[in-house]
């Protein structure tokens, strides 16, 4: 009778039975009562401690040299799916860096370390330029550095930060920031060094730096006993789609993540913007400052928001590059695949294929992957998500849906865009261990 024991013991859990709330149905919304009885639940308490590294990994791209950085939390006692060791990998935020994941600007621990605390590796991705070699601290905290001089610092041989020698600012008056856009740009001068760099950091370059990183953090040999979940946190899912082409997750975690540029594009034209593909984005710097801070805090007081922005500082707060995959900015693509084939420095070796070819790869990671077929896809927003809400989400998968071996969609009552406290993580942390548990994610 063991095995039958064991069977309806199983039942019991995935109907919902051995707790006292449900997962959510496809497109349907986690209510308030599921919400409060989430948090007193102790399905999964902390299981043990882990140990973190940090690794530098330094390549070359378009002619010019970069460090990837990734931080890895490997727990002391792993949590296991299928007999697999269950990993997550994390693609920081559009403002944000690896540690974001560690640590809250509250001062809570972030959603990397409450995975970690309860068995599972979690691997957090730094896209080349957000992680600053200065940090006395070894964190890649920018603090030190006044948020007006902050550029992206792409490898760890840099002498020094940037000067206003290398840039110039360019500022919109009367602009609001908005999840899209900022008030304060800033572009590297044609005749600096920083401007090489800046055109090199392309698609092409941060999929390289990712591909280097987890072949670092799981290489081939523990690859068949881990099982792999990708996870982008708003713009690092632009990045973690396209990403399978090179390393094949076992499916795709979701929370206020971003969709691929072909996605992106899709939604804004359904809303009658025909545009976005024309931005001219290119060598251009972002500036998400308190202005920007504060679109995704409204609901704190001014004394908490205030006291919450002096821990964000530790963020490098500015987005480059990325904008044009994830936008699916057409032009932006192309004037940087341009002025890399014009410039000097571009390696004989890129040029090998010809032009047609080198710009078809500067575009081809804002369309989904033919691998996507293989895999699973589980998104979940909060319903006030301020940049990716509802309306957003049902319009990706429209276009990401015929893509993916399975899709569902997921929402929470009341939740925002960042996982800033420590509910909102404990809540999407436990949906997410359901769900694997579940078996949505099993071929």
């Amino acid at each position: 009778m063991r095995p039958v024991h064991n069977f309806l013991v199983a039942l019991l859990f995935l109907s919902g039975s051995a707790g006292a709330w449900e997962l959510p149905a496809d497109k349907a919304t986690l209510g308030v009562d599921a919400i409060r009885e989430i948090l007193a639940d102790q399905s999964y308490a902390e299981t043990g401690s882990f140990k973190r590294d940090i690794v530098f990994i330094d390549f070359m791209s378009h002619g010019q040299k970069f460090t990837q950085v990734v931080v890895t939390l490997t727990p002391d006692k792993p949590r296991l799916h299928q007999g697999k060791k269950l990993v997550v990998v994390g693609g920081e935020p559009g403002s944000e860096w690896a540690w974001d994941f560690f640590e809250t600007p509250e001062g809570g621990a972030g959603p990397g370390v409450w995975l970690a605390r309860r068995g599972v590796t979690f691997v957090a991705l730094t896209r080349v330029g957000r992680w600053n070699f200065f940090a006395k601290d070894g964190t890649g905290s920018w603090l030190d550095i006044p948020i007006d001089q902050r550029m992206p610092i792409f490898n760890r041989e840099q002498a020094a930060p940037w000067t206003s020698a290398d840039f110039e600012v360019k500022r919109t008056v009367q602009k609001e920031a908005t999840s899209g856009d900022s008030s304060v740009y800033r572009m590297p001068k044609a005749d600096s060094v920083l401007y090489k760099q800046m055109l090199a950091a392309t698609p092409i370059t941060y999929l390289k730096g990712y591909r280097l990183a987890l072949e670092q953090a799981i290489p081939a040999a523990q690859r068949e006993k881990s099982f792999v979940l990708f996870w982008g946190m708003s713009t690092g899912g632009a990045f973690l789609y396209p990403l399978a082409k090179q390393f094949k997750p076992d499916g795709y975690l979701g929370w206020g993540t971003s969709s691929t540029g072909l996605a992106y594009v899709y939604r804004k034209a359904k809303q009658g913007d025909f545009s976005t593909s024309y931005t001219q984005t290119a060598l251009r710097l972002r500036e998400r400052g308190f202005d920007d801070f504060s679109y995704y805090t409204k609901e704190l007081d001014e004394a908490t928001r205030l006291r919450w922005w002096q821990s964000a500082l530790r963020e490098p707060r500015f987005k480059s590059g990325e904008d044009a995959p994830m936008q699916f900015n057409v032009a932006s693509l192309s004037e940087v695949a341009l002025r890399l084939w014009l410039s000097d420095f571009l390696p004989d070796a890129e040029r090998k294929a010809g032009l047609a070819q080198f710009m078809r790869d500067m575009i081809e990671p804002s369309f989904p992957p033919a691998e996507l077929k293989e895999l699973a896809i589980l998104d979940i927003n909060g319903t006030k998500d301020e940049a990716i809400g509802p309306k957003i989400v049902d319009a990706h998968r429209e276009v990401m849906e015929p893509h993916a071996r399975r899709y569902r969609v997921a929402r929470v009552e009341g939740f925002q865009h960042y996982l800033y406290k420590q509910d909102s993580i404990q809540v999407a942390g436990t949906l997410w261990l359901r769900f694997i548990e579940s078996g949505f994610f099993d071929k």
